[in-house]
């Protein structure tokens, strides 16, 4: 999953180096609106997965100790 989001990234980098060649600001626009808030949200997703697997996880340890 890590290769196919770098290479994304690599791509939408490029893409807003180009745009931004001419306009500044759209480049800054599109990168920000194409890498950065997909990359938050997938890397939000999987954390907060993590974070309910961990607590089910010590909830099931707390019971097995009582």
């Amino acid at each position: 999953m890590y290769i196919l989001l770098i290479g994304y990234l690599f791509v939408i980098v490029m893409f807003a180096a180009v745009v931004g060649a001419s306009n500044w600001v759209l480049g800054l626009f599109f990168f920000i609106t194409l890498a950065v808030l997909p990359t938050w949200l997938i890397f939000w997703l999987k954390r907060s997965v993590q974070k309910k697997k961990a607590e089910t996880k010590l909830e099931q340890q707390n019971l097995e100790q009582e």
